[in-house]
């Protein structure tokens, strides 16, 4: 089932790694938001996938 779901991120290279990694099309992303010192990004993805992520220090 496709939902929406959402992550966070403290630079927009991790932002851009996030969608590349996981493939998310331009017609999947709802949104990207950015405040002070974050940026936020609202997309429809499968509920069965794991996107990937990285840890603060990768």
């Amino acid at each position: 089932m496709i939902i929406l779901k959402s992550d966070y991120f403290s630079a927009h290279e991790r932002l851009i790694r996030f969608i590349n990694e996981n493939h998310i099309k331009r017609e999947d992303i709802l949104v990207i938001t950015q405040a002070p010192g974050s940026f936020t990004i609202f997309f429809y993805a499968d509920d069965a996938v794991q996107e990937i992520t990285h840890g603060m220090f990768s």
